[in-house]
């Protein structure tokens, strides 16, 4: 039999018209599969949470597209998107099959209950931007692989039960720009493998077990505007170049740590400074006063002694201040509470304060709270603090006050005598 030959141009067009289709339909029947078998491994935590996939079905292969929390690219028709944030999953990732999705920008399982692993081979989504894997209960290490994920911008592990060592890959990230690491059970890296994440404005560390001195390669994180590093184990003194390299912090939190040592004398235009329950001694450095941005000021549980510095009265944005359980000294000088006309919370407990309480404080009109116990304060408590009408909690007990509790124009004394006993 005499063989046929297909003239070469026809061979040509008829390939390229075969091709791109069936690539197309492969690589979404591809994925579509592989999301379906995941789905199969899924339990929801509430059963209503069940219909959520619905779509995600066989008889609904070629709309895959159309499929609840998926979005495709707009030219291959591909996933591009996959987010199953607060959907009460209960699940793992070494159910899912990374292969099909290496063109993923964007993975949310955030706010879920996926446990188990985090697969190394999430090292191959390499075009990811965005990886939010916080609020669930993934269990080991974090794999060095996510240090292959350089298109990354948004990175969370946020409240889970990772443990081990943070892995010094994660400083391959450069295009990072919000990293949240806390609430887990992490361990002290080795900073010093750690560069500088020249991107990087959020930071969160909190709430783990870290064990060290501030690590280094902080300060090279020039563009931090957020950086928690509370409910830790840090330790030694606050360097001055805190301070001086990181100038755009809006966000500083060491709270709840072993840093030790006075106060670093230059602070950057802070709102919000939380330094309570440390080893910190010394005074409070009148810089401070330099921060006429901060709204929320906690220095409570140090060592810190002195008289509050007269600079603090330049801290006309301030709501929240809490010097609460320190050795504090000295009267409170009206000139130094002037300014706080917007201070809802005021607490000064634990001290050793003297004179009278200043009738200035009547100023105050917005405070909630105000804690004043366990000093050395005298005399009567001023009438003026009876304008307070929006105060909910007074705290005057164990001073050595005199006299008779003011009248309110409010609840205030109501309230004040049935929590704050004083000696009359």
């Amino acid at each position: 039999m005499k063989r046929v030959q297909m003239p070469p141009f026809l061979l040509h067009f008829f390939l390229l018209s075969l091709l791109p289709s069936k690539a197309t339909t492969s690589s979404s029947g591809t994925q579509a599969e592989a999301l379906i078998t995941w789905k199969n491994s899924f339990y929801f935590y509430y059963y209503y949470s069940r219909s959520s996939l619905d779509s995600w079905s066989l008889a609904n292969l070629n709309n895959l597209c159309n499929w609840t929390a998926i979005v495709c690219h707009s030219n291959t028709k591909t996933v591009s998107k996959i987010d199953l944030s607060n959907l009460e999953i209960v699940a793992t990732l070494t159910d899912f099959n990374f292969t099909p999705f290496l063109n993923l920008t964007h993975f949310n399982l955030g706010q879920n209950y996926f446990g188990g692993p985090i697969p190394s081979a999430i090292g191959n989504l390499t075009r990811l931007t965005i990886l939010d894997l916080g609020n669930n209960l993934f269990e080991q290490e974090i794999p060095a692989e996510i240090g292959l994920l350089t298109e990354l911008k948004h990175l969370s592990f946020y409240n889970n039960s990772l443990n081990g060592t943070i892995p010094y890959q994660l400083s391959n990230l450069q295009k990072v720009q919000f990293l949240h690491l806390g609430k887990n059970h992490l361990k002290t890296s080795n900073w010093s493998k750690f560069s500088g994440m020249h991107s990087l404005t959020y930071l969160d560390l909190h709430r783990n077990v870290i064990h060290s001195e501030f690590p280094e390669f902080i300060f090279e994180c020039q563009h931090l505007t957020f950086l928690d590093l509370s409910q830790n184990w840090f330790t030694g003194q606050i360097l001055e170049p805190v301070f001086t390299k990181l100038g755009k912090l809006e966000y500083l939190n060491l709270a709840d740590n072993l840093f030790q040592g006075p106060l670093p004398s230059h602070f950057p235009k802070l709102k919000h400074l939380h330094l309570a329950r440390n080893n910190f001694s010394g005074q409070i450095p009148t810089t401070i006063g330099h921060c006429t941005d901060l709204t929320h000021l906690s220095l409570a549980s140090n060592f810190l002694s002195g008289e509050l510095p007269q600079s603090l009265s330049n801290l006309n944005s301030i709501l929240q201040l809490d010097f609460s359980d320190n050795v504090f000294t000295g009267p409170i000088l009206p000139s130094v509470i002037s300014n706080w006309s917007l201070v809802v919370h005021l607490n000064l407990r634990g001290n050793s304060f003297s004179g009278n309480i200043p009738s200035e404080l009547g100023q105050l009109i917005n405070l909630n709270y105000l804690g004043l116990d366990s000093n050395d304060f005298g005399g009567q408590l001023p009438i003026q603090i009876g304008n307070l009408n929006l105060l909910y909690r007074l705290n005057v007990s164990r001073n050595h006050l005199t006299g008779a509790i003011p009248r309110s124009n409010g609840n205030f004394a109501q309230v004040c005598i049935s929590i704050c006993p004083i000696t009359i």
